[in-house]
Order: C-alpha cells, then sequence, then structure tokens
C-alpha cells in the first residue's frame, strides 16, 4: 500500500512540474504581433489604441509576471500620458462587438466575446473582471499600482490620419492661392495673345 501511495505521490508531483512548465511558457514571445481582433482600435475616435494586458499591475508580484509596456514597444505599446489616461476605456469597451458585457467575475478566460491579450504579456491566460469592473485599471504609471489592479497599455493608432497644424493649413492655403493666380494670369495671356 505504500509502494502505490508512493508512486501516485509521484505521478501527482510529475503532473504538477509538468503543467507548472506549460503554465510559466504561455507568455507568447514579443516577436508575435499582438492581432488588431484583440486590440480596441482608435477608441472613440482618440486616436489611441488600447490593449488589455493582464490580470496584475506590471511586476506587481515580481519582475516577469506581467511585463511593462516596453516589452511590446516595436508596436507602440507603451505607458499613456496624464491626458490619454483620462480617455482610457471602460471594462465594458473590451467587449467583442454582438456580445453582452459578461458578468463581472475573477478569472475570466472567454476571448470569444471579450478582448485581452494577458498571454502576449505574462504567463496568465485570464483577467479578472471584478477587479476591471470596480475600476481597478493601471499602466504601471498611471492609476494604482498596488492592490491586484488590471493593466492596460496604450498606443497612437496606426490607422489615424493626422490632422495638420493651423500653420500647416496657411501654407497649404496659400500655395492652393498661387496656384490658382498663377493659372488665372496664364489663362489671361493665353487670351490676350490669341
Amino acid at each position: 500500500m505504500t509502494r502505490k501511495r508512493g508512486f501516485i505521490a509521484a505521478i501527482l508531483a510529475s503532473a504538477a512540474l509538468a503543467g507548472a512548465a506549460t503554465s510559466a511558457d504561455a507568455k507568447i514571445s514579443a516577436s508575435i504581433v499582438i492581432p488588431d481582433s484583440e486590440v480596441i482600435i482608435n477608441f472613440n475616435n482618440t486616436g489611441l489604441d488600447w490593449v488589455y494586458a493582464g490580470p496584475i499591475a506590471p511586476n506587481e508580484f515580481g519582475p516577469g509576471n506581467i511585463e511593462p509596456a516596453s516589452y511590446r514597444a516595436a508596436e507602440g505599446w507603451r505607458t499613456a500620458t496624464v491626458s490619454e489616461w483620462a480617455l482610457r476605456p471602460e471594462w465594458t469597451d473590451f467587449v467583442r462587438p454582438g456580445f453582452a458585457a459578461p458578468s463581472p467575475s475573477c478569472g475570466f478566460t472567454d476571448h470569444s466575446s471579450y478582448r485581452f491579450t494577458s498571454e502576449y504579456w505574462s504567463d496568465y491566460a485570464h483577467v479578472d473582471l471584478c477587479d476591471a469592473a470596480a475600476g481597478r485599471f493601471t499602466d504601471g504609471v498611471n492609476g494604482p499600482v498596488a492592490g491586484v489592479p488590471e493593466t492596460i497599455y496604450v498606443r497612437t493608432s496606426a490607422g489615424v490620419i493626422a490632422v495638420p497644424e493651423p500653420a500647416t493649413w496657411a501654407m497649404m492655403l496659400g500655395g492652393f492661392g498661387l496656384l490658382g493666380s498663377a493659372a488665372r494670369r496664364r489663362r489671361r495671356a493665353v487670351v490676350t495673345y490669341a
């Protein structure tokens, strides 16, 4: 009987170690770009994209538990400025079109109805909607950085056309005016000599 228990204990320990290795390896490499389908693109026409990165603050339980925004800086992800943070989405903004807001629960894992990318930033495969629904969001700089807040990051949306500065508008209008004036002179010159 003792040998049998020892054998069972060894099997369970092996399974636990295999499970730990699997969850630790769950982080998707930074060389793989986060698909746009998992991101809020040009949120409310602000020119900002937002990503729900995971269920804890950056480095909350130690380095690497969830990566800072700089981990995916090549994709443009960063912490928000104070004015950008004021424009951040609510937890319900991450609900996919056509779905109702899910019941706020800790350990939410349904990617089909909700946008989150914890696997791209950490070894977590869930987010805690109970924290998100309570408004506990951070990017490691803005919002609470302790007490297990959810992490979101921002980037400037690539699909937004920049609006020219007023001085640029003035130069463009002046250029068009000169072109129009030159065209009129040319037309008069053709009529006069004809």
